[in-house]
């Protein structure tokens, strides 16, 4: 049964929204120079705010659920520091040689904004769902994963129990352990490197071919347990 999860996209925003108007924010006190107490200061403190709010919408994003990545500059996604580490050089640059490369180093810092800001609406455009089958905790090990999948926990527990073998671009598939009061699942969850809980079965990856072995079997070999009443949406007639 699917499960929705919270709606990515309001985590994000706020925060993406006012991002890059204390960015902006930002150049005027040194465009316009002696209108504050202290330029620089007021500068980098709307600067350093403009940042603080992505990396705060990037926080609301993650679902618990780190995912390792391999390569380091994945591991700074979604920030852009391809371009984010050009700018900081520029930026000391411009305090060693030359401070109209001050401006510069703005204009790489704003782009690698907006390109950050383009992966995080990306990551919160996809639909946030996981697949719950009800388990007796008793009847789950490693010999009732389905081909492909490799164990992780010989036994049932609350936790990664199992994941896909196999590469798939830019996510993971796990199995997760769930008890919620007397009642045990295991959670089918596809999961971007971000650590972002997106719903295996919606279009995008069902229609991509990359993801046709993952889905085209269930993950275990038992059906399961009947779905406790409670949790079942009864109407009335």
């Amino acid at each position: 049964m699917r499960q929705r999860l919270q709606p990515l996209g309001p985590r994000i925003l706020y925060t993406t929204a006012w991002a890059p108007f204390f960015f902006i924010a930002s150049a005027i006190p040194l465009a316009f120079p002696g209108r504050t107490p202290d330029d620089q200061l007021v500068a980098i403190s709307l600067f350093s705010a403009s940042w603080f709010l992505l990396l705060l919408g990037f926080r609301k994003l993650q679902d618990g659920l780190p995912i390792p990545v391999e390569g380091l500059l994945k591991k700074f996604y979604p920030f852009d520091i391809v371009l984010m580490l050009p700018a900081a050089i520029v930026f000391l640059l411009h305090i060693l040689i030359d401070s109209r490369l001050g401006w510069l180093s703005f204009l790489l810092f704003a782009f690698a904004q907006y390109r950050t800001i383009q992966n995080l609406i990306s990551v919160a455009g996809e639909n946030s769902a996981r697949w719950l089958l009800p388990i007796n905790p008793e009847d789950y090990s490693e010999a009732v994963l389905n081909d492909g999948w490799m164990g992780v926990s010989t036994n049932f527990r609350n936790g990664t129990l199992a994941r896909w073998e196999e590469t798939l671009p830019e996510y993971t598939a796990n199995l997760i352990g769930v008890t919620r009061g007397d009642s045990s699942f295991v959670a089918f969850t596809l999961m971007h490197p971000v650590g972002t809980i997106h719903d295996a079965f919606s279009d995008t990856f069902v229609s991509d071919h990359r993801f046709a072995t993952l889905l085209s079997s269930p993950p275990l070999l038992i059906a399961g347990e009947a779905w406790p009443e409670r949790f079942l949406a009864t109407t009335d007639e």
